[in-house]
């Protein structure tokens, strides 16, 4: 489980002040990190460094002084005029090496000229505090490299991105982001999925650990890892299916999805499926008629999953809203977890569209009767909507979703969401403490 930071530039002075690090020890550690993250890079061409007026920017010039004679011609292009003391520092060291520094309107005539021969691009622009789009001509040159059949490497967060991870326009395309000292919350947004590559994180002079303890955070928020994952374990022998739990889902108006999720039950652990069908027309083995026309699927319920028509006796856990359609059926759901608060219920789907959501909720939050919900973008802009939070576009969902999970969370303890995109978050409210994963 690795922690999650929206800025580490306090963190950066944390560590300074804490360990006696000085800022330019820090920076030559972020260089040699990117040094290394071209050790692949064929060195018969040529590697183009973006650099920025800040300390960003800094880093690309000190990379281009230890990588210079290392590939074919090393070319810094100047982005924007150093301005940071470091930045100017490390122009200049750069310089004095023979590193080619190109100003940003003469990137076009290079490219034109060498396009064939650039390996590597290096975007050392913006770093973890942009916010809004960049700036034209940089726009340009970044649409430009983007186009280019070379090896691309952001320093830190891709030139483009903000804080929360959201574009407001071109944004730099990476192979694989060196993120420095610790991983930032931008990276991980539906849209940086599609900017940052592989990425991996710089130690800056003191380990990973030390860095991100420098200081107390207020926020918590954690990425999984795949050793996080620990699936259920069946110590004992002398056991029986009902030792591993009875699990039910509730089929609808469209069956299909209660039965991939039953399926996926017995796959993960349950000892025993049951799919509920209050129309009595599903029996296991049978083919799904999900149409009006007589058009029969090519699905089937598998055999290993008992059907009913009603709940049955004993549940360990509880899933519907999956193709459910609303009125009898979710009002049947309502009225059964009202009177078993203390089963584990998972709501999907149908269930965000229901204006009686808010009063259930309510009400397994006044009982800890644990909830999660599975929303998709959409549907939690309804789920929202609903609770009283206002209205909120789909866009505007992926953009703050953060913030949202968090508000959604403080007003409804023991309820969990997992909020669905291409980067999925889970969040809950945890003894007053709200973690987002």
């Amino acid at each position: 489980m690795r922690k999650l930071f929206f800025d580490t530039r306090r963190l950066d002075a944390a560590v300074r002040e804490k360990y006696g690090l000085s800022e330019e020890l820090m920076m030559e550690n972020a260089a040699a990190r990117l040094e290394e993250s071209l050790s692949k890079i064929d060195r018969r061409g040529k590697l183009l460094v973006l650099c920025g007026g800040g300390n960003n920017g800094a880093d690309g010039y000190a990379l281009a002084r230890r990588v210079y004679m290392k590939f074919a011609e090393v070319v810094c292009v100047e982005c924007a005029p150093a301005k940071s003391e470091l930045c100017v520092l490390q122009k200049k060291r750069a310089a004095s090496c023979g590193v080619k520094i190109l100003r940003l309107d003469s990137l076009h005539q290079f490219i034109e000229k060498n396009s064939s021969e650039i390996y590597a691009v290096v975007d050392a622009v913006f770093g973890a505090g942009f916010h809004g789009s960049l700036p034209e001509e940089i726009a340009e040159a970044v649409s430009e490299v983007n186009g280019l059949n070379a090896f691309r490497v952001a320093c830190d967060v891709p030139s483009g991105l903000d804080s929360l991870g959201n574009a407001g326009g071109v944004v730099f395309s990476a192979r694989t982001t060196v993120a420095m000292g610790a991983l930032k919350v931008s990276l991980f947004s539906d849209c940086a999925k599609d900017f940052t590559g592989e990425i991996t994180d710089a130690d800056l002079g003191v380990s990973r650990g030390l860095f991100e303890n420098s200081m107390e955070q207020a926020e918590n928020i954690l990425l999984l890892e795949k050793e996080d994952f620990v699936p259920p374990l069946r110590e004992k022998q002398n056991v029986h299916k009902g030792s591993f739990g009875h699990v039910c889902l509730v089929a609808g108006e469209k069956p299909g999805a209660s039965v991939i999720a039953s399926s996926a039950s017995l796959r993960f652990g349950a000892g025993l499926v049951t799919l509920v069908d209050f129309s009595g027309r599903l029996s296991s083995g049978a083919k799904l008629s999900l149409n009006e026309d007589g058009f029969p699927s090519s699905g089937f319920v598998p055999y290993e999953i008992m059907c009913g028509s009603e709940f049955p006796a004993v549940v360990s856990a509880l899933g519907f809203g999956m193709g459910l359609g609303s009125g009898k059926r979710m009002k049947k759901c309502f009225d059964w977890i009202s009177e078993n608060p203390s089963v584990p219920v998972v709501m999907d789907a149908d269930v965000f569209h229901e204006p009686s959501l808010r009063a259930v909720l309510e009400e397994r939050c006044s009982k800890k009767s644990p909830t999660v919900l599975t929303p998709h973008p959409k549907e939690f802009a309804s789920l929202l909507e609903i609770c009283g939070f206002g209205k909120y576009s789909v866009k505007s969902v992926v953009e703050k979703r953060i913030s949202l999970l968090k508000k959604f969370c403080e007003e409804f303890p023991n309820v969990s969401v997992i909020l669905k995109g291409a980067s999925v978050l889970i969040a809950g409210n945890y003894g007053g403490r709200i973690e987002i994963f």
